[in-house]
């Protein structure tokens, strides 16, 4: 019975991940000069980028 519980709470947590995976945004509006931001990535974590002000914004790793 236990098991059942936690391989339905493992499922539940890796379908919530999925989701946040899927909501990152190819391009936002940059709050600087309000024009569009570019995601991008280094070897291990992903920015935001503005071509016309060279703005980043990083993300937070978990």
């Amino acid at each position: 019975m236990v098991e059942q519980t936690l391989k339905v709470e493992s499922q539940e947590i890796q379908e919530e991940e999925k989701e946040q995976i899927v909501s990152i945004e190819n391009e936002i509006e940059c709050p600087r000069c309000h024009d569009s931001m570019t995601l991008c990535s280094d070897f291990d974590r992903l920015f935001y980028s503005c071509d016309s002000c060279d703005f980043c914004l990083y993300t937070i790793k978990r």
